[in-house]
Order: C-alpha cells, then structure tokens, then sequence
C-alpha cells in the first residue's frame, strides 16, 4: 500500500524528482529511486556516498512519505549538520517548525532524546544528567574507594573502560565471572554497582543512551511500537562503523527493514578497536533476505594514479563484500579524472630528516607555488609522530592545525616531563614543582627530588627515566586514563628526541624556542588571516576529509601496520584499510614517505605509479626489505 502511495505522490512531484536526480551518476539514481525494501548502498572513497543518502531522503519526502517520519542516523554532530543542510537544499525549503521535519541526528542524540520522554519507564527523572568520561570514571573511583581495599593493583581507568565494552556489546558480562585478570573481575563485581550509582545519582553515562533504550524497546512492546510507527523510514550513514548495541536500535526501530536504507564501505571499516563490527555489514543480505545491494564506484576525488594505487591495496583483502545482487564481482573504484602525478615513494634515515623533507616540500608549496591555496592534510598512524613534523613546521613558520587533537608539547604527560626536566635543572622553579606536586602527588615528587637532585651531569634522558621510575609515572597514567598507551607513545616519542641531546640546557633551550615559535606562528597567522593552515592528523580521524594534497608520513613496519596488530590477520586487515583510508584522501598529490622498515603495505602498491626515492640505492621492488605474508 505504501509503495503505491509514494508512486502516486511520485508523479505529482516528477519536477522536483528529475531536479534531485539529474546530477546523479547511473548506480546513484537506482539507490535514491529503490523501492521500499531494505536497502544497502556499498560506496567506495569519494563516490558521493552522502550527497546519495540524502538525495533518497529528499525523494521519499518528494513521494509522499511524511518527513517527520524519517529518522537519519551519522556518528558526528558535524556529519548530521551537514545533511540537514544538504536535505534542505535539495528540496528548496525549510519547515516551518523542527518536528514537521526529518529527524537527522546522531546515534546517542537520538537515544537521548527518547530517554528523555520515557525516563520514567527506566526509573529516572525527566531532569536526568548524562554523565561524561571523565564523570564516569570518578564513579567508578568513588566505588573502588569504599569496597576496594587501600592497597590494591585495581586500575580504575581500565575497570570502567571493560565496562564500557560490557554496555557496547564488545565484551560478555559473564564471561568476567572468572577472570584471572584483576581489573576485569573488578569490572565483573562492580557493574551492578556502577549501574546502582548512576540510578542513585539520577544519571545516565554515554554509552547508556543507546543500550537504555535498546533495553527499554525490548521490554516495553508499547514503547517499541511508538517509535516504529513514528519513525517508517530509518536511514544510515556510515554504516560500516556501527557496532553491536547501535545494530540492535535499527534492527528494532525497522522491524521488517522494509524502510530501512544504509550507505558504508566495508573497505573502510577502522573503528574495530571501540566496537565497530565488519560483520554487521558484511551479513546485511543474510539479515534482509529481501535486500537490495547497490554499488557506488565512480570516484569524484581523485586522480587516477591515487585511485589505482588504492586499490590494488585493497584488494589484498580477505573480509570484504565481493557480492551484489546476487553478482559475484570485485570492487574496483575507478575515475573519469585525469592521471594525475605519481605517487612519491620517499625513504628517510630517520623521523627527524622525514620530517625536515615534509616541511620544506609545505614551505615550497605555501610560499613558492602557486598553488600554494591548496589545502594540505599531514597524516600518521600515531599521535606521538606529531613531534618532529610540528617542530619542522614551526620553524618555517608555516601555520598548522592539530585537527582533533592537542599539540604535542601542550599534551599532559608531555608537560609534566618537561616540569621534571626543568625542576631537575632550576630547583627554584616554583611553577614546575606546582604541577608536578599536583599530578603525581607530593610523595611521589619527595621521591624524584630526593633521589635524582642529588645526581649531576644527568644526561636529558636519563633524567626523564629517573622521572619515570621513581613517581611510578606510567602506573599513574594507566590508572587514571584510558588511553594510556596513546600517552606512553608521546612519552617515548620525547624520551627518543631527549636521547640526541647530551646537554639539559640544550634540550630545554630546544623545546623552548619551539614552544615560544608555535605561539609566535599562532600570533602571526592570526594578524594574516591565514585562511588554509597545514591539517595534523591521524589517520583515524582523517576519515571523511580530503586534501588537495595529502603526506602520508611514518609508513613504517610497527607502526602502520601498528605493532599490536601484527599477530592477528583480523587486525592487520583493519590496518590495510586504514592505509587505504589515508591514501583516498588525496585529490591531486598524494607523498608518501618512510625510515626504517618500509612498511608490508607498500609492497603492495603498483610500482610503475610510483616515483620512488631511496636512501641506500636499494631497489623498491627488493623484497627483503619488506615485511610480506604468506
């Protein structure tokens, strides 16, 4: 009945229809003009996998369907706002009032916004407080200090991470029962806990706004039907990156899938590590026996060199869609753009020179080209690979952006090893002594002080190590931070820049003038009005951006692959894609560079599109400089 309503209300608005589909390629109309079945959009890098999305939007609305009846889920408020935008433009109108609209939000503002109507039903107020991170975690703090005995190796950062896990559906509540692991225990024997308190305190944490009410839907039949009929028509964004708990909302909120319509690419799945789950894509035709399956390959972003580099990457891939529609094919983006350049494959001695090389080409490009309006995305698989590009960049006096993130030297652990520097250097110095009283605790400092100040000539790091060792500082911050390793790796990253210099004065003289550049950089982009600063990034948080001209930095064995990944296919398979994420985010120029041991990844792209540099005259194609599976 359905069907036919929106045909008929089709024909009344072929105008606008022919208006949202004319700048439509073939495979993006069939996906905007599918029929009511559940609907899966598989869309490589760049191929308009949004602009599609909301296109089917504005067309269900131009064919009848009421659009306060369409619900469309993104991961980012800034994802969200961008397709209301987009929503409206394509129809030419705004509603008059918000709830005559679609709702486009995101997965925990949707799962706010029903908790706030339905509080009662899971015994809090309607005046609730969602409690953040940081809220959470002094919780569990606040647990752990009147059941926990005062001694304990207990880290309350990692019980609440494991809970975490519990509510996103990547770790089994039971299975912790027995666990020989302390934290997990902790976590098994807190949680009712946990759970009580956020009851006690009329509160909700973050990953409580979508497991709540998936708890709510499942025991409420009458409040699961409210939403069904409120929301017929349920689109997502991204859906490779939906994990357990947010697959269980659109499998309920559906009912029969019938109004159910996603768009992803399993080819860029990289959020593994906090629950995304490749095989809730990859099974979308086995759970909608019905399902339409579209492929969008055309790529609108970049040359043909990028694109073919890409994918002969990719397809070294084992857990990947190679089905459509009941067709067995492989997936290959392809381009109506021109070549473009090659691919520059650059190897270094070291980070410091990569970084040096990076610079200067930033320098070339914003000073001397005319190009130099191009944006610029700098990429790295680590957080701590930051250091030696920002201080290359600042010396240049070219002005950057960390997207997402903070500047190295700005980071916690970072500041608090230069106060120990400092303080071991100066004694007077008050304002050091202050902070690190405050972080690692008047004690622990007493310790430093007393058994390192007695010590001369201590080389940077040297000092840094005694630091360490004697405030148990990594003990700290795995206690009190879950992304402790992402720390320990900034960490190490300064412990390696302290081990070229013999002299502390030197050092500090260093990060100083690099600290009092940056802000100076800071000041003088500002008086100009820079327009189009350098992005820093990590690949992760690259995922959906584009630059006209993007380096790849540190493609290093251990580190891209990652380290952790490298005894698990499953893993590297995430870290392939990963690089594959990176490499698609260029338009024209795509510099890819490394030290070391060249990563197993780059054995794997086309040699003839690469223009190859090396540092010890050894050939590209010599295999025993590279990592490669069997």
């Amino acid at each position: 009945m359905e069907n036919e309503q929106i045909s008929k209300a089709g024909v009344g608005n072929l105008g606008k229809t022919s208006e949202i589909i004319k700048n439509l390629n073939e495979n993006q109309k069939k996906a905007v003009l599918a029929p009511l079945k559940p609907l899966l959009i598989v869309a490589g890098a760049g191929t308009g996998k949004t602009k599609t999305l909301t296109s089917r939007l504005a067309y269900l609305i131009l064919s009848g369907v009421p659009a306060y009846k369409i619900c469309a889920l993104t991961f980012t408020n800034k994802a969200a706002r961008e397709m209301e935008e987009r929503v409206q433009n394509t129809l030419a109108q705004r509603f008059a009032h918000p709830s005559d609209g679609p709702t486009i939000t995101t997965f925990h503002s949707l799962g706010a916004r029903i908790l706030r109507k339905e509080a009662q039903l899971l015994k809090r107020g309607f005046n609730f407080v969602i409690f953040d991170n940081d809220d959470s975690l002094k919780l569990v703090k606040r647990i752990g200090k009147d059941k926990l005995p005062k001694k304990t190796e207990v880290k309350p950062a990692m019980v609440y991470e494991i809970i975490s896990k519990i509510k996103n559906g990547m770790v089994n509540l039971e299975e912790l029962r027995n666990s020989k692991d302390i934290n997990e225990e902790t976590a098994f024997y807190f949680f009712p806990l946990y759970e009580k308190a956020l009851e006690e305190n009329n509160a909700f944490d973050f990953d409580d706004l979508i497991l709540k009410v998936v708890w709510l839907f499942k025991n409420n039949p009458a409040t699961l039907k409210k939403y069904q009929e409120k929301f017929q028509h349920v689109l997502v964004d991204e859906y490779q990156d939906v994990n357990n708990v947010q697959y269980e909302l659109i499998k309920l909120l559906t009912k029969d899938g019938k109004g159910l319509s996603v768009v992803g690419d399993d080819q860029q799945t990289i959020y593994s590590w906090r629950g995304s789950n490749i095989g809730i894509f990859l099974n979308f035709e086995k759970d909608w026996p019905e399902a339409q399956v579209i492929l969008l390959d055309q790529n609108y972003r970049s040359t043909k060199n990028i694109i073919s580099a890409a994918s002969d990457l990719i397809k070294n891939n084992q857990f990947q869609i190679t089905q459509f529609g009941g067709d067995k094919k492989e997936k290959n983006l392809w381009t109506e753009n021109q070549e473009g350049e090659a691919v520059t494959l650059k190897e270094f001695s070291g980070e410091n020179e990569e970084a040096d090389w990076i610079g200067g080409e930033i320098y070339k490009i914003k000073n001397l080209d005319s190009s130099k309006k191009e944006s610029v995305g700098i990429l790295y698989r680590t957080n701590a690979q930051s250091r030696p590009i920002e201080q290359a960049l600042i010396e240049r006096n070219i002005p950057y952006v960390i997207f997402g993130g903070v500047k190295f030297y700005d980071r916690l652990e970072i500041k608090d090893v230069v106060a120990a520097l400092r303080y071991y250097s100066n004694p007077k110095d008050s304002l050091s002594r202050e902070r690190l009283e405050k972080n690692v605790g008047k004690r622990k400092f007493l310790d430093f002080a007393g058994g390192v100040m007695s010590l001369e000539n201590l080389e940077p790091a040297e000092v840094i190590g005694a630091f360490l060792k004697t405030t148990d500082y990594f003990s700290g911050l795995q206690k009190n931070f879950v992304n402790f390793n992402e720390r320990r790796e900034n960490i190490a990253e300064i412990i390696a820049f302290a081990t070229q210099f013999k002299d502390l004065g030197d050092f500090l003289e260093k990060v100083s003038l690099v600290q009092s550049t940056d802000q100076s950089v800071k000041f003088e982009a500002g008086i100009r009005n820079e327009e189009n600063p350098v992005n820093l990034m990590t690949i992760h948080l690259a995922k959906g951006l584009e630059f006209d001209k993007v380096f790849l930095a540190g493609a290093c064995e251990g580190v891209l692959p990652h380290h952790r990944s490298l005894d698990s296919l499953a893993e590297l398979e995430e870290e392939r894609r990963l690089t594959y994420v990176a490499l698609t985010r260029a338009r024209k120029k795509l510099h890819i560079s490394f030290y070391e041991l060249p990563s197993r990844f780059l054995s794997e792209l086309p040699q003839e599109l690469l223009d190859y540099k090396s540092v010890d005259g050894k050939s590209f194609d010599d295999e025993e400089r590279y990592i490669t599976l069997d």
